[in-house]
C-alpha cells in the first residue's frame, strides 16, 4: 500500500528536516493521520470537517478527540506499539 511505503520511506530518511528541526524516528499515529489529511486538503482539513459537521447538525467535527485517541499508539521501525 502507498501509506506503508510512505511510512517505510519516512523511517529510512530519518534525517529529513521540517522547518529546521530533525524529525524523530517514531511518530504517534494520530499525528501521522493529521499530517496526511493536512497534506491532502492543503491545510484546510479541520475547516472542511467543521463545516460538514455543522451542515449535519453536530457541534464539533471530532478531529481533536480522534487524534487524542490515536495518539495512544506510536509507529516505530518495529511496527505499531501501544503506549
Amino acid at each position: 500500500m502507498k501509506i506503508q511505503k510512505a511510512i517505510k520511506r519516512y523511517f529510512q530518511n530519518s534525517y529529513r528536516q521540517a522547518k529546521g528541526l530533525k524529525r524523530k524516528k517514531e511518530m504517534k499515529l494520530g499525528d501521522l493521520i493529521e499530517l496526511i489529511i493536512r497534506k491532502i486538503t492543503f491545510g484546510y482539513g479541520k475547516t472542511i470537517a467543521k463545516k460538514i459537521a455543522a451542515l449535519f447538525g453536530y457541534k464539533d467535527c471530532g478531529c481533536d478527540k480522534r487524534q487524542d485517541e490515536l495518539n495512544k499508539y506510536k509507529i516505530t521501525k518495529n511496527g505499531i506499539e501501544k503506549l
